[in-house]
């Protein structure tokens, strides 16, 4: 009978233990689970801060290619300034100009150009898959349009455009919200422009006729 009582309070500890354990094994899973978690989170982190390096070297890039563009704008228009004063003066001769006489005899308000407008635009596929620096300068040269016709144009496209500031601090948000699990990679642009704050009517930029 002793030995029948002793076999059962083995059994009871032994049961005990493997109750002890199984708890074990279930804590350490969690923790697991939650470590692989906060690994993925960071990673994703990774991702967005390389996005905004990437961005910020392509806006300076672009910054640089803007200032040598403006740079050689103004030398071109010195060098015409002499020229434009013999056309003038065969003009006053002649009355009859040229098209290039024209354009050379135009105010230097018709000879402006934009320079050095970047922004960053964020495309259907949202981030970070989506995301560049454009210069939205050189579009309107290209285009032979106003600035603000060209973000328009952009918006009404479904392109989200950001200043290098903004970009940087949404950045920063979506990583706080990655960090706290309110939010997972990839970013949809219906996303972004929620926590943007551009879901709001929008208003269109005032096109402002150069004179």
């Amino acid at each position: 009978m002793e030995g029948l009582k002793s076999f059962h309070d083995r059994l009871k500890n032994l049961q005990s233990q493997g109750k002890k354990l199984i708890e074990a094994r279930l804590a350490l899973n969690a923790l697991f689970v939650e470590e692989e978690i906060r690994l993925k989170r960071e990673d994703e982190v990774s991702i967005l801060m390389m996005v905004r390096c990437a961005i910020v070297e392509q806006l300076q890039r672009l910054k640089h290619i803007e200032t040598s563009a403006s740079h050689g704008h103004s030398q071109a228009n010195l060098a015409l300034f002499p020229v434009g004063l013999v056309v003038t003066a065969m003009v006053s001769k002649s009355n009859r100009p040229s098209a290039i006489m024209d354009y050379l005899l135009r105010g230097p308000s018709d000879r402006h150009r934009p320079f050095g407008t970047v922004m960053v635009c964020v495309g259907p596929k949202g981030l970070p898959d989506d995301a560049k620096a454009v210069s939205i300068s050189q579009l309107a040269r290209d285009s032979n349009r106003l600035e603000p016709e060209i973000v328009n144009r952009l918006q009404e496209d479904g392109y989200l455009l950001f200043s290098e500031e903004v970009f940087s601090s949404l950045i920063d948000k979506l990583i706080a919200d990655v960090r706290q699990g309110k939010l997972r990679l990839p970013v949809s642009r219906e996303k972004l422009a929620e926590i943007a704050g551009l879901n709001k009517p929008k208003s269109r930029i005032k096109i402002v006729p150069v004179e």
